[in-house]
């Protein structure tokens, strides 16, 4: 809200970087509040003028803003639509500028620019297709006027956080409206990560429940790795734990069982009624439960996950051998106090092997059986839609897991959403086949 504060170019660099890591060309449009527009233009690549990409001619505008919160386009811009369109006369033009300039907006603000009817004759002059706005933090639109369809961005920092996907084919828009936030009712996120994670990034507790809360959420659910809070990082990732129960029998046996305790007195101050508090667990030596007896209960949510396999060494180990070690450790966590299979197949394609689709089925009849959820978890992966429409047809219920380990992450299931209504369930069922904590 005020460009000029200490730390807002940091902040812009930080975006302008991200967004030009991706390689996707990035247009940036300077707003009311950023007080040096020419460093927008700067850091974004997106001096005023005409920009050309895929076929398209965008025409950036940073209009001058006159005394308060008005702003005007002068002589020069209004002339440019025409300019580049007798230049260019098959380039398709879309203008960019942040106030709205159609419809007009009924309020005491200003937030059409003063000379928007002169705006409007330069584009209906120009053949102009498109006009992209911001600032009028609802959004409008489209709305077509003399050839021109007009169309105002709704603000991300505003509930319920949308933003808009605009597909371009010659003359054709066509407007997909998307929201962070979620209307479900009882939508959760079962799997999410802390600070305690050896795998985190820039990820906290405090932050998962603020963006959780924002984004709608029923419920949020605290799941750590059981196994780095019993070994330290080293011993963690290198797994010698799975194979050798000597060394689970030591770390238990240790003041506080490594980092178990600490965690469980920090999952406790946080729970509520919103947050849930559990763990991730996995199996060891003979398929017993990497948990020790003194942290058995007082647990909101345990989920079972296949991260390692006893007996599977990666690229010796045939893929033959490898799913019935896997069905042999599916079988032995499903006989463990579980409510949830985290990541189902994820092991296979982390592993370097062949997702098994012959196994689907009877993984589904074992999770109906044993009455233990499935996941849909997007975190380096892609679900299976054949292995949930056969929990599906099983009544298996299912969970939404974000198995965060970054900021960005807590309860952004847009695709676990459109993953659901591929699979024929819709908004208003999903509540009822959804795992409750």
């Amino acid at each position: 809200d005020n460009g000029g504060t200490e730390g807002s170019d940091a902040a812009w660099l930080q975006l302008a970087g991200g967004l030009h890591a991706t390689g996707i060309p990035v247009l940036a449009v300077a707003g009311n509040h950023d007080v040096v527009p020419e460093k927008v233009a700067q850091w974004f690549n997106s001096a005023p003028g005409l920009h050309r990409i895929g076929g398209y001619g965008f025409l950036v505008f940073n209009d001058r803003q006159l005394g308060g919160d008005h702003f005007i386009r002068d002589a020069a811009e209004l002339a440019l639509p025409q300019e580049v369109a007798a230049a260019n006369p098959n380039l398709p033009l879309i203008a960019l500028q942040h106030n709205p300039v159609y419809p007009p907006i009924e309020s005491e603000y200003p937030y059409c620019p003063d000379n928007a009817a002169e705006i409007i004759d330069s584009y209906r002059e120009a053949g102009v297709v498109f006009s992209l706005s911001g600032h009028y933090h609802r959004g409008m639109g489209p709305h077509e006027l003399d050839g021109t369809t007009y169309l105002t961005a709704p603000a991300l920092a505003d509930a319920p956080f949308s933003f808009l996907r605009l597909t371009l084919e010659g003359g054709k828009m066509e407007v997909e409206r998307h929201t962070l936030a979620h209307d479900i009712p009882r939508i959760g996120d079962v799997h999410c990560h802390s600070e305690f994670a050896y795998c985190a990034t820039d990820i906290t507790t405090a932050q998962n429940i603020e963006i959780a809360k924002l984004l709608g959420m029923h419920h949020l659910c605290i799941t750590e790795h059981a196994f780095h809070l019993y070994f330290s990082r080293e011993d963690s990732w290198g797994a010698k734990w799975v194979r050798e129960p000597s060394l689970v029998a030591q770390a238990w046996a240790k003041p506080g069982r490594g980092r178990m305790e600490k965690y469980r007195a920090f999952a406790e101050s946080v729970r509520s009624d919103f947050v849930k508090i559990g763990l991730e667990l996995d199996l060891y030596g003979d398929g017993e439960l990497l948990l020790a007896p003194e942290d058995r209960n007082d647990w909101d949510i345990l989920l079972g996950a296949v991260h390692f396999i006893n007996g599977v060494t990666r690229g010796e180990t045939t893929q033959e051998e490898v799913e019935r070690l896997f069905m042999r450790d599916v079988e032995a966590l499903l006989t463990k106090p579980i409510q949830v299979l985290a990541h189902p197949f994820r092991f296979f394609a982390w592993s370097g092997y062949t997702k098994p689709e012959h196994l689907y089925e009877a993984v589904a009849e074992r999770l109906a059986a044993a009455g233990v959820a499935a996941e849909i978890n997007f975190h380096g992966n892609q679900p299976e839609p054949e292995f949930f429409r056969a929990c599906l047809t099983r009544n298996v219920k299912i969970a939404f897991g974000s198995d965060s380990h970054c900021m960005m992450e807590p309860a952004d299931f847009d695709r676990n959403i459109r993953f659901m209504r591929d699979l024929g369930v819709s908004d208003s069922e999903l509540p009822g086949v959804l795992f409750q904590p």
